[in-house]
């Protein structure tokens, strides 16, 4: 009967250890990355804000450096009550994490079935830290500058 246990022990170790194998996480781990939620309200230029909801969902099995994304975008109004939705804009895509001189980015590019046209097709985030996100130029990969005093940072809420 330990036999049997013994053996049993050993199956499901080598059944757990193949299962690992084919796992390109880039950590060894077979855990998958859980999805990551970002929000926030960043500076628009003709609303008082847009609220932003960025869901990010990782693909394990690319070492947790693409996924998709889920977007929702709503346009805010201020008036005397506080702020008011004025339009919400949902969107999809995938996304891909990029390394570039020691820093980390978020690529988001929208799924061109998408009917939203007035969107940009595509946003980076700079990786701030592990829990924020900050909106930076697509071209050259630059957060608006200090000085203006805006704020395009994201915080991880899930």
């Amino acid at each position: 009967m330990k036999k049997l246990v013994y053996f049993a022990a050993v199956a499901l170790s080598m059944i757990s250890m193949a299962s690992c194998s084919g796992n390109k996480c880039g950590d060894g781990k077979c855990a998958e990355r859980p999805d990551e939620v970002y929000s926030g309200i960043l500076p628009a230029a003709d609303a008082d804000g847009i609220s932003y909801t960025l869901k990010l969902d990782y693909d394990d099995d690319k070492a947790n450096k693409e996924g998709d994304y889920d977007l929702n975008e709503t346009v805010l109004t201020a008036d005397s009550t506080g702020f008011n939705h004025k339009a919400t804009y949902l969107s999809e895509g995938d996304f891909t994490v990029i390394e570039k001189d020691g820093k980390k980015y978020i690529k988001l590019v929208r799924d061109a079935k998408e009917s939203n046209a007035s969107a940009a097709s595509t946003l980076t985030f700079l990786v701030s830290s592990d829990s924020t996100l900050t909106m930076v130029n697509d071209q050259t990969l630059e957060a608006a500058p200090d000085s203006v005093g805006l704020n395009y940072t994201l915080k991880l809420t899930k």
